[in-house]
């Protein structure tokens, strides 16, 4: 079904403001909590404004409301990938996440720009599965590709890191921008616990397994990293320096690599392990709300997202098999 942002046809109120697309960004994204969010959102409107041929709040105030709601939607309709024999879309959630980020956008406009109406105001976003359609892993694959891992940590400095890197997306279900974002200051060593800045802009407080925390400060013990980020880069060719996190996509790329190498070719990212933890621990019969304290979500809703184990072996039927 074609999705329609809006069918209103009126000119919005004159903009007299010059003031350039990225300086009003910048006032937008200073609302924003989240560094991911911000990088998201600026890449999302910047290109819209860029394929618009707009630079100013003057020149976006020279666009008849209809035409630009035709450009907006032509523009998501542009993003949007289908399916060729069913004619789905493929990446709903691209679009729909692309959608809202710009809602919000032309909304701080109306608050503090007086910019009369949303162009979104009437999008009707793509449906979406109600089961996450990441991959996820089997137990014995996980203990495959950390065992794998925890061969080769004692090669180098890099080796290590990797090997913690991944323990640690398995074992405390984080995102990748999370793991990243740990500092060796988050450790509390007399409570075994590490704090997570998490997505939305929050902290979560977590048990660290002994095990994983004796390595950890095995590995800062051995190398003494400089940066205070406890996954940082090792070596940097192009500023030298190696004060800051990780880049998420090398975390993305690890993943992938390692476990196509190891689980038989497989296709897994970061979130593949998130995923899993959360079937795993259902499976260890764990309550919803003990998941969610690791996961961080904020529903139950969330987690039975992510749970796509099979509902005939997974089911309270075969426990009341007993009565008879």
């Amino acid at each position: 079904m074609e999705k329609r942002v809006s069918e209103a046809v009126i000119s919005p109120k004159p903009i007299t403001t010059s003031l350039r697309i990225d300086e009003v960004l910048d006032g937008f994204l200073s609302t924003k909590r989240s560094e991911n969010t911000k990088r998201a959102y600026a890449r999302d409107i910047l290109d819209l404004f860029a394929k618009l041929g707009v630079r100013s709040l003057d020149q976006l105030g020279k666009i008849m409301f209809h035409d630009l709601v035709k450009q907006i939607q032509d523009y998501l309709d542009d993003l949007t990938e289908y399916d060729e024999e069913t004619n789905r879309p493929i990446n709903p959630k691209t679009t729909n996440r692309k959608a809202y980020a710009l809602s919000s956008f032309f909304k701080y406009l109306m608050h503090s720009y007086e910019y009369p109406k949303n162009p979104l105001d009437q999008y009707q976003a793509h449906k979406v599965d109600k089961r996450s359609s990441t991959s996820s892993l089997t137990r014995a694959e996980v203990l495959d590709v950390i065992g794998y891992m925890d061969k080769r940590h004692k090669i180098s400095q890099t080796a290590y890191r990797d090997y913690l890197a991944i323990c640690t997306l398995a074992v405390l279900a984080l995102r990748r921008n999370e793991l990243v974002g740990i500092k060796w200051s988050d450790l509390d060593l007399d409570k075994s616990s590490v704090n997570v800045f998490q997505k939305g802009g929050s902290y979560k407080l977590l048990p660290m397994p002994g095990n994983l925390l004796k390595r950890m400060l095995e590995y800062r013990s051995t190398y003494e990293p400089a940066s205070d980020y406890i996954f940082s880069p090792v070596r940097n060719n192009t500023t030298k320096s190696l004060k800051k996190p990780l880049n998420t996509s090398y975390i993305y790329q690890l993943v992938q690599k390692v476990v196509f190498k190891v689980a038989n070719g497989k296709r897994a990212t970061p979130h593949s392990f998130r995923k899993t933890f959360i079937e795993l621990a259902l499976n260890n019969q764990e309550d919803f709300i003990s998941i969610i304290n690791a996961t961080g979500h904020s529903t139950v809703e969330m987690i039975k997202y992510y749970d796509t184990r099979d509902t005939l072996k997974n089911n309270a039927v075969h426990g009341m098999s007993k009565l008879i």
